[in-house]
């Protein structure tokens, strides 16, 4: 690096007539930048550039799946399945409480795993957090040993399922 640029580096407010005297300053402050340009390698500062992006695009990453995981466990609906359900072989896998169309979120999908034949019908009832039915939906179901399905009950759309609600099978 030559010495006007190490000048300018150990004082930026150098004045640029001291460095070219008989330049004009747009064409001073031209020349100034095409020698600070130059003496960077532009290989090092895109590599820099690149590296520092990486880095940004990782931190965000990872809070966004944070932020994500964070509001599904907060949103994690419980279902209760009853004991006689059990008894009949089903258990109850994933389940998600979504918005049918409405705007409420009042349609609970289940996916349920049948470890015996099953023909009948379940009731899907849900509970506000003082614990009074808010809603009630019966579906036909059918299912062989070790098969699965995903269940759709469609509550009334005046049934708004909150993250403290109860959800219970039957």
């Amino acid at each position: 690096m030559d010495a006007s640029l190490q000048l300018i580096e150990m004082n930026p407010n150098i004045n640029l007539q001291y460095l070219c005297p008989k330049i004009p300053n747009m064409k001073r402050l031209f020349f100034i930048s095409l020698l600070l340009f130059s003496a960077c390698s532009s290989e090092s500062v895109k590599d820099k550039i690149n590296k520092a992006g990486d880095v940004t695009g990782q931190a965000i990453g990872e809070f966004t799946e944070g932020v994500s995981s964070g509001v599904e466990k907060a949103f994690d609906t419980k279902v209760e399945i009853s004991e006689n359900l059990k008894e009949k072989g089903i258990e109850c896998g994933k389940t998600t409480v979504t918005s049918d169309s409405g705007g409420t979120d009042n349609k609970l999908t289940i996916y349920v795993i049948f470890h015996k034949d099953f023909s009948g019908e379940i009731t899907a009832k849900a509970f506000d957090k003082q614990n009074a039915e808010m809603g009630r939906v019966k579906l036909k179901a059918e299912g062989k040993l070790e098969g699965s399905t995903f269940l759709e009950f469609h509550f009334d759309p005046r049934t708004n399922i909150d993250h403290d609600s109860r959800l219970t099978i039957e």
